[in-house]
């Protein structure tokens, strides 16, 4: 899962740091930019990942009751 959060966070950073070169930003400033929006995209989607819940809880929790009494009484 790391190796999906690192290659998301290198495609943004990248678009980003060519975007500021195409913009004629100078090679220090795309870089820089480069940097920081990659490292901040994969540790937001890290800490998203980190706080969502856990599946397994949600589903004990969910225990089936009935919405009707027994037929026939």
């Amino acid at each position: 899962m790391i190796v999906g959060l690192i290659l998301i966070g290198t495609v943004l950073g990248g678009t980003a740091g060519a975007s500021a070169l195409m913009l004629g930003y100078s090679i220090w400033i795309a870089l820089l930019i480069y940097a920081a929006i990659g490292a901040v995209s994969v540790l937001g989607l890290a800490v998203c990942i980190a706080m969502r819940p856990d599946p397994r809880e949600s589903a004990e929790q969910s225990k089936p009751y009935a919405l009707a009494g027994p037929q026939g009484s």
